[in-house]
């Protein structure tokens, strides 16, 4: 048997890494992130609390990290960075934004039940802001041009309605009404 390459030692340390996140992920939910421990963390892991630190050097990094990914996901996932917002690819976002939750349904029910935490959300807002800012100034344009008083305001309303709805359609997917949900989001937020 030969040596293992670089490559393979990338890959070995990536799936590693994220095994850990996964693992973080669900125990800050289920515990909230300021009683979950690194011990559990590495336990739902699968690895020692010792390989853990190998790889992360305290919870906040581990909470920083996960958040940095999801975030990354959804932002490239989305094309975030080089959208035009316009009626359709507002459109578009809205369709993409529930089928990204419909894509890892136990993440993102993990992710909203844990973000709710204070500590958490401190970190989240920390994490992603700088890579969903230029973003939501797109968003104040594109309201700006449809001539509301307070484009601020209308995108953050426009937020808030998109979350309740993630939330809902994550939490009773069975008899929440996605289609009409999304229909009567876009007769609100794109064709008034």
């Amino acid at each position: 048997m030969s040596p293992r390459t670089t490559e393979q030692f990338e890959q070995i340390r990536n799936e590693r890494s994220q095994e850990i996140l996964d693992a973080a992920l669900k125990v800050f939910a289920e515990d909230g992130y300021h009683a979950a421990s690194i011990s559990k963390i590495a336990k739902k892991a699968g690895i020692s609390k010792g390989l853990l630190y190998n790889y992360f050097n305290s919870k906040e990094e581990v909470l920083k990290q996960l958040l940095s990914t999801l975030f990354k996901e959804v932002v490239e996932t989305m094309q975030l960075e080089d959208i035009n917002l316009t009626d359709t690819t507002m459109s578009k976002f809205i369709d993409d934004t529930f089928d990204i939750l419909d894509k890892k349904r136990s993440y993102w029910k993990l992710y909203f039940s844990m973000v709710s935490q204070k500590e958490v959300n401190e970190v989240s807002r920390d994490v992603m802001l700088p890579k969903i800012m230029p973003f939501i100034e797109k968003m104040i344009t594109y309201f700006a041009a449809k001539e509301h008083e307070d484009p601020a305001s209308y995108m953050r309303y426009f937020m808030a309605s998109m979350d309740g709805a993630k939330m809902q359609y994550l939490f009773d997917p069975n008899n929440f009404p996605i289609e009409k949900v999304k229909y009567y989001i876009k007769q609100e937020f794109i064709n008034p």
